[in-house]
Parts: C-alpha cells; sequence; structure tokens
C-alpha cells in the first residue's frame, strides 16, 4: 500500500488533489481513498488531507501516520516527517520540486489572489505515483466543472516539470 499525504492552506487545493489521486488510481484498476482532515478551518488555515492507493481492498480508514510520500504546498508548511520522498511547491534541496504557483498562473487558476495549485501539484504526484496521465486526465474531467482545459493543462505541465531524483 502507498500512502501520501498532502498538507497545504484551505483555498489552495490539497483536498482536491488528493480527490484527484483517488480517481486517477480508480482509474487504473487500483483500490484507493482520499481522507480530508479538516475542522471548521477557513482560507489560509492548515489543511491535511491523505490518499492511500492499492492493489487490493483497503480496510483501513485511520488518518495516514507514517505516509511514504509527502506533498507541501508552500514551504512554510513542511513538518518533520519520515516520508521517502518529499514534494514541494517551491525549491528545496531534498525534494521533489516544482514551482506549481508559477503554473497556475500561467494558466489563469488563480481566485482572489491565490493559486488554486491542485492541478500542477496532482500532476507531479501522479507522476511520482507513477499514474498514467490518461488516467490524470480522466480523473480531472471527472473532478471540475469549470477551467476544464486550464485544469488539464496545469496539471500536463505538473506531470512534465517534476525534478526529482528519485525518480
Amino acid at each position: 500500500m502507498i500512502e501520501v499525504k498532502v498538507v497545504s492552506r484551505g483555498g489552495q487545493g490539497g483536498v482536491t488533489t488528493a480527490r484527484i489521486l483517488a480517481k486517477a488510481a480508480m482509474f487504473e484498476g487500483l483500490y484507493s481513498q482520499a481522507i480530508p482532515q479538516f475542522g471548521a478551518e477557513r482560507r489560509g488555515a492548515k489543511v491535511y488531507a491523505y490518499v492511500r492507493i492499492d492493489e487490493k481492498p483497503i480496510r483501513r480508514h485511520t488518518k495516514v501516520e507514517n505516509p511514504k510520500i509527502a506533498a507541501y504546498f508552500d514551504e512554510k508548511l513542511i513538518e518533520e516527517d519520515a516520508a521517502e520522498i518529499k514534494i514541494l511547491n517551491g525549491s528545496l534541496d531534498g525534494f521533489c520540486c516544482l514551482d506549481a504557483n508559477k503554473i497556475a498562473e500561467s494558466f489563469g487558476l488563480v481566485s482572489s489572489g491565490w493559486y488554486l495549485i491542485s492541478s500542477p501539484m496532482s500532476g507531479a504526484l501522479a507522476k511520482v505515483l507513477n499514474l498514467s496521465l490518461k488516467s490524470l486526465e480522466k480523473a480531472i474531467r471527472d473532478e471540475f466543472l469549470a477551467r476544464v482545459d486550464e485544469n488539464l493543462a496545469a496539471a500536463k505541465m505538473g506531470y512534465e516539470v517534476i525534478e526529482c531524483s528519485t525518480l
């Protein structure tokens, strides 16, 4: 089983990213879960989401304690963890990096000054998880009702530009 922790701020798209990845895994014929963890948070508050992917049914429904992959939507959100692979929207040694903010901006995925980075981060995570672009595209089409083409393009760019020594 592969477990993923996504750490974002409310409004950046971390929960959406978890749903997209779980759907993409399902389209690959795998079992998956997307588990959001938040309360009455508002835009800007720290939000966690978790994803589990496996070849067999997943019986566990608790929060992910020891993720293999951790994705951070902002450098200020980085936490101490034992994840084997760490993905960052930014640039820092020891992380798989991409500039998801720049990607979102280039496709007009900005709302009230906030970069909507679920698509580029989903693309980067899909690449690291070895999920196909075809399944990712299907998941994005299933998730978004508006600005689908922009989100597809941003996800594809995130998939293509992620820089990681572990890939």
